[in-house]
């Protein structure tokens, strides 16, 4: 597929990534919103990894210990600055400062130092994480309170995905979740069309049901050949979890559009896919996970064809939008309690 010729790809085929971008906004659309953000899936962060990732400007470092705890903390040691996620590693259950070997348990908390002097009245910042279907999430609120509410799990057993891939662009998770109720975007862009059959706001969670069939003249692709069900379900605005059926094809897919707000302008968009059942074949094994893999890499074509709007679009706080537009405001009036900021 041809793309634009405004636009530079870097695949990564270690993990997934593709970096997709173009010019810059002198102005933020919006404020970061309040939430949960996917900052890692959980096999890049195995027992004793230490990784670094971007939310809201500011890096943030993720590590795992030999017991399976998950952290995140602030970047820097508080004895002389040093940045853990650069030459930092876990021993045990403790994070090692790469500078001058102070070692900090899973409180948070100086437990010893490399000099063996015992070790100051010191402890890391601490993030709140938690770990949800096996993706990492981290918590940000812009006036510093604690975690409100919880993202709960998509499934009740265990359940996580099979394959992803990670866009970076210039938007914001707010434009990105409002995608999900456009329904005159679909003919134009995706070539098909979109009905909402219901829709539920239920305080920080948002739950849709929608169809999909292919519009005359689409010229086809995964999920846009054939009528689809979808059911959605919003999370604030960093977590949309979605289960599509296909009923001609006996398929049934799970997939998560994971929007994180990497500096005032950027966001790194994470998608992930679960198949279930694939042309009637059901197994939880390594079947189904390798056609997760290669569905990822597909559905995200798709998405992208909405990447140049999303791009170069402007917020529009007042749209003179029309009657086939979908409930844009109704979502526009949920989404605003994420905010603590006032917008730009």
């Amino acid at each position: 597929m041809k793309m634009p010729s405004a636009f530079r790809f870097r695949l990564a085929r270690s993990t997934g990534e593709t970096s997709l971008v173009t010019g810059n906004r002198a102005t933020p659309r919006l404020p970061y919103p309040d939430g949960w953000y996917a900052v890692a899936f959980r096999d890049e962060l195995p027992a004793g990894r230490v990784l670094t990732r971007r939310l809201t400007g500011e890096d943030v470092v993720l590590y795992r210990t030999r017991s399976g705890l998950v952290r995140a903390v602030r970047p820097f040691c508080p004895h002389l600055g040093a940045h853990l996620g650069h030459g930092g590693r876990v021993n045990g259950e403790d994070i090692i400062c790469p500078f001058h070997h102070f070692a900090f348990s899973p409180s948070g908390d100086c437990v010893r130092t490399g000099c063996g002097s015992p070790p100051p009245k010191a402890r890391l910042t601490m993030l709140e994480v938690r770990e949800v279907d096996g993706i990492v999430l981290v918590w940000h609120h812009s006036r510093g309170r604690p975690a409100a509410w919880e993202v709960p799990s998509s499934k009740p057993s265990e359940f996580y995905p099979a394959g992803y891939v990670t866009y970076t662009l210039v938007d914001h998770p707010q434009d990105v979740m409002e995608n999900s109720v456009d329904t005159a975007h679909g003919p134009p862009i995706h070539g098909m069309a979109i009905g909402i059959k219901a829709i539920r706001f239920s305080g920080t969670a948002m739950e849709a049901d929608l169809a999909t069939t292919p519009a005359e003249g689409s010229s086809g692709g995964f999920l846009v050949s054939h009528q689809v069900h979808y059911s959605l379900r919003l999370h604030g605005l960093g977590w949309l979890f979605v289960d599509a059926r296909i009923p001609r094809l006996r398929t049934h897919v799970h997939f998560w559009v994971l929007p994180v707000p990497i500096d005032p302008l950027r966001v790194e968009i994470r998608l992930a896919v679960s198949v279930e059942k694939c042309m009637g074949f059901t197994s939880p094994g390594r079947p189904t996970r390798l056609i997760g893999k290669v569905l990822a890499p597909l559905i995200g074509l798709d998405m992208a064809k909405d990447f140049p709007m999303w791009q170069h679009k402007t917020y529009v706080a007042h749209p003179k939008l029309t009657k086939g537009d979908g409930p844009i405001m109704e979502y526009r009036r949920w989404a605003g309690q994420f905010y603590s900021e006032p917008s730009p």
